[in-house]
C-alpha cells in the first residue's frame, strides 16, 4: 500500500478544536475525523440542527471506481433517513451514468458540477433543499476538495478515512501528500475520542517533519538550478554579442528567415524565435545539477546502486517538466508586454512555479523511490482512465 497505506493506518478518530487553528489553515479543517462512515453520530448531528447531509462518492461511500455499494453504506443511509435526514451527493465525475446508477440504488439525489473545492455544488444543493448552510454537513475523504469546499460554503465537514488505497493517480501523488503535511498541523488541535489513539509528536514542529525538510532541500536545489537556468538562458540570449549584436536577435532572425511559417502569428520580437532553441540548452545544464544534488542531499542516496534506473526515471519526470517549462516560457514570453527581458523573466517565473510540484512528487515518489517499494521493471505508472475523483 506504500505511503498512502501508511496514511490510512495513521488516520485518527476524534474532533478538532477549530477555534484554535490559525486562520490560514482553518479552511482545511473538518469538525471531526472518523475512521468509518458508520462512526458518524447521526443523533448528535440531528441534535445539533443538521438536516441535510452532503456526500462525496469515491472512497467515501464505496471504493474508487467500484459499482458495488457496501452493505454498511446502505445501512447507514437507511438509519439517517429514519431520523429525517435528506441527502445529496456532490460529484464532478466524467461518468454521469455511473453516478446516476449509484444514487438511484441508494435512493439519494445528486448535483454534478464544477470541481470541488468550488462552492458551486454546495450552494446548488443548499438552494435545492431550502436549507441554510448551518443546517448542512459535508462528508468526504479529502481535505483539499470535500472539506475545503464545504468550509468555503460555510458548511461543517466530517473527514472520513478513505475506504481503500486505490484512487486517481493525481490524488495519490499530489493531493494526499499535501494533505499529509496539512494534517500534521491540524492534528495539533485535535482531541482523540479513543484511548488507544497514537500520540502525535509535537516536539519536532512543522520543519521537523521529513516531507517538509525534503521539500525545503528540494526548493534550495531547485533554486540553484533555476539560477543556472536563468543565467545560461540570459547569457545566450542577451549577454553574448558577436559583432555587437545580441546572439538571441541573430539566431532569431536566421530562424525566422529559414522557417517563416513556423513563427508566424505568435512572436512579437525577433529574439522571441531564439527562446525555443536556447531554453533546452539552459534546462539541460540545470537538470544535471538537480539530479546530482537531489540524489545526494535531498533524498540522501549514497553509492551507485540503482543509479542508472534512478537517472532514467529522473529524466522521465524532469523531461516532462522541461516540456511544460518550454511551452509555458515560449508562449508567455510572446504575449507578456514590455521589455524583452521583463517578458522573459515573467514567463520563466510562472513556468517555474507550475512545474515545481510535479518535479518534487515525481522524484520523491517514483524516481528516487527505493527499488523494494517500487515497480521492478522501471515502467511508467499508468494513469487510470476515468474520473479523477467524485
Amino acid at each position: 500500500m506504500g505511503r498512502q497505506g501508511a496514511a490510512l493506518r495513521h488516520f485518527r478518530h476524534g474532533r478538532f478544536e477549530r477555534h484554535r487553528i490559525p486562520s490560514s489553515l482553518r479552511g482545511f479543517c473538518p469538525t471531526e475525523a472518523l475512521r468509518a462512515l458508520e462512526d458518524i453520530d447521526l443523533e448528535a448531528l440531528w441534535a445539533a440542527g443538521k438536516r441535510l447531509i452532503l456526500l462525496d462518492v469515491d472512497n467515501t461511500l464505496l471504493p474508487w471506481r467500484s459499482r458495488d455499494i457496501p452493505a454498511s453504506t446502505h445501512d447507514w443511509i437507511r438509519a439517517a433517513k429514519t431520523l429525517g435526514f435528506q441527502f445529496c451527493v456532490l460529484s464532478n465525475t466524467r461518468h454521469p451514468e455511473r453516478l446516476t446508477a449509484l444514487c438511484s440504488e441508494m435512493g439519494v439525489d445528486y448535483v454534478r458540477d464544477k470541481f470541488k473545492p468550488s462552492r458551486k455544488m454546495y450552494l446548488i444543493a443548499l438552494e435545492r433543499y431550502g436549507v441554510p448552510a448551518e443546517q448542512a454537513v459535508m462528508v468526504g475523504d479529502q481535505l483539499l476538495t470535500d472539506v475545503l469546499g464545504a468550509n468555503r460554503a460555510g458548511i461543517d465537514a466530517v473527514w472520513v478515512k478513505p475506504l481503500g488505497p486505490k484512487e486517481f493517480v493525481g490524488t495519490r501523488v499530489l493531493s494526499r501528500n499535501v494533505e499529509r503535511v496539512i494534517g500534521k498541523f491540524l492534528y495539533r488541535y485535535f482531541q482523540a475520542t479513543e484511548s488507544n489513539e497514537p500520540s502525535e509528536p509535537t516536539k519536532t514542529g512543522f520543519f521537523g517533519h521529513n516531507l517538509v525538510r525534503q521539500f525545503g532541500k528540494f526548493v534550495i536545489v531547485g533554486g540553484t538550478s533555476t539560477v543556472i537556468d536563468f543565467t545560461v538562458l540570459f547569457v545566450l540570449m542577451f549577454w553574448i554579442k558577436p559583432g555587437g549584436e545580441e546572439l538571441g536577435t541573430i539566431v532569431g532572425r536566421n530562424l525566422i528567415a529559414q522557417y517563416p511559417h513556423l513563427f508566424e502569428g505568435w512572436i512579437t520580437r525577433t529574439s522571441d524565435a531564439a527562446v525555443p532553441v536556447f531554453q533546452p540548452i539552459a534546462s539541460t545544464i540545470a537538470l544535471l545539477n538537480s539530479f546530482a544534488f537531489n540524489r545526494m542531499w535531498t533524498f540522501r542516496i549514497s553509492g551507485n546502486e540503482d543509479k542508472g534506473l534512478q537517472f532514467r526515471r529522473f529524466l522521465v519526470v524532469s523531461l516532462s517538466a522541461m516540456f511544460l517549462n518550454w511551452v509555458i516560457t515560449t508562449k508567455l514570453n510572446s504575449v507578456v508586454p514590455g521589455h524583452p527581458k521583463v517578458s522573459l523573466a515573467v514567463a520563466k517565473a510562472v513556468a517555474t512555479v507550475v512545474v515545481a510540484f510535479w518535479n518534487f512528487f515525481g522524484q520523491k515518489l517514483w524516481a528516487f523511490k527505493p527499488r523494494s517499494e517500487s515497480d521492478q521493471d522501471g515502467s511508467l505508472p499508468q494513469v487510470p482512465q476515468g474520473e479523477s475523483g467524485t
